[in-house]
């Protein structure tokens, strides 16, 4: 089973902050993380509006990943004095249903 997680940084940030974040969640979870921009216009300082950082996790590591998230989060917003709003999200895709149980005696003694 496959996910995807998301860290979305909301507030103005640095030049080097989003590569810095990415660079920090990396080397926490072992996965390869994508940088999204969602503010494209930026703040005037130059920074972005905000930010949005996904990575896919397999099989059943999700638990263990959003730890790892965590602690690179709360390092990262720790070097900073102003530290941005950040956000968290697992999205798990729909699993298939099952399929019922069956529901006819397969054993049914003979003459019944």
């Amino acid at each position: 089973m496959t996910a995807t997680i998301s860290v979305k940084v909301e507030g103005p940030l640095g030049l080097d902050e989003p590569e810095q974040l990415l660079e920090e969640l990396g080397r926490e979870t072992g996965l390869t993380w994508r940088l999204e921009t969602a503010g494209q216009d930026g703040t005037l300082d130059g920074g972005l509006a905000a930010i949005m950082l996904e990575a896919v996790l397999g099989g059943a590591v999700g638990a263990a990943v959003q730890v790892a998230v965590q602690r690179a989060i709360e390092t990262w917003r720790g070097r900073r004095l102003d530290p941005p709003p950040v956000t968290i999200i697992v999205v798990q895709p729909p699993q298939a249903p099952r399929p019922a149980p069956r529901t006819d005696d397969l054993t049914t003694p003979e003459g019944s």
